[in-house]
């Protein structure tokens, strides 16, 4: 059996990832949540942005508050007003945030910009991605494992099944993947 080099394994099982149409990674999107998951993905996306001359779309998606019910058997609840204080204050916060990552990364001399969406977060990653034109998506993964998974799946799992381009996913070295079954 002949030996194959990794460049040469890598084209064929990446294709345009590696090989002549690497100069094609111009842009790419860096989805935060602001965890030490979606920070370790945002450090690969600086290093891909740092080798290709790409920018970085950095996105966080705010998830809307769910719907409070009021009645009177309830005693005083939340109104209407107080939950979009709190909605915008959230928002004003995770801006705040996202200002404070885009401006390390350009300090870094890469290009970047921000976006706050408010949605579901698959989605609004998959729309980000086709509305930027971004040639890749970088996120990380935060393992959820058994009724969890069931119940809420994966953002990342979603991203990577209905993704329009090229999804790199990064789990942190410290989770362990626990299968639904083990003890």
């Amino acid at each position: 059996m002949a030996a194959t080099s990794n460049s040469t394994l890598l084209a064929t099982h990446f294709g345009p990832l590696y090989g002549s149409d690497v100069a094609n990674i111009a842009k790419i999107l860096a989805a935060t949540d602001f965890s030490e998951d979606s920070g370790l993905a945002l450090d690969y996306a600086k290093e891909f942005a740092a080798k290709f001359g790409a920018e970085i779309v950095l996105l966080h998606v705010d998830q809307p508050l769910a719907p409070v019910m009021m009645t009177p058997e309830l005693g005083p609840a939340m109104d209407v007003g107080a939950m979009s204080r709190i909605a915008e204050e959230q928002r004003l916060l995770a801006q705040r945030e996202l200002d404070k990552i885009i401006k390390g990364i350009r300090d870094g001399g890469l290009k970047g910009k921000c976006l706050l969406k408010v949605g579901s977060p698959f989605l609004e990653i998959l729309h980000t991605a086709q509305a930027e034109n971004c040639d890749m998506i970088v996120l990380g993964t935060h393992g959820r494992t058994g009724l969890a998974h069931v119940l809420m799946g994966s953002v990342a799992e979603r991203v990577v099944q209905k993704s329009p381009c090229p999804v790199l996913t990064v789990r942190h070295p410290d989770r362990k993947f626990k299968h639904p079954l083990d003890k």
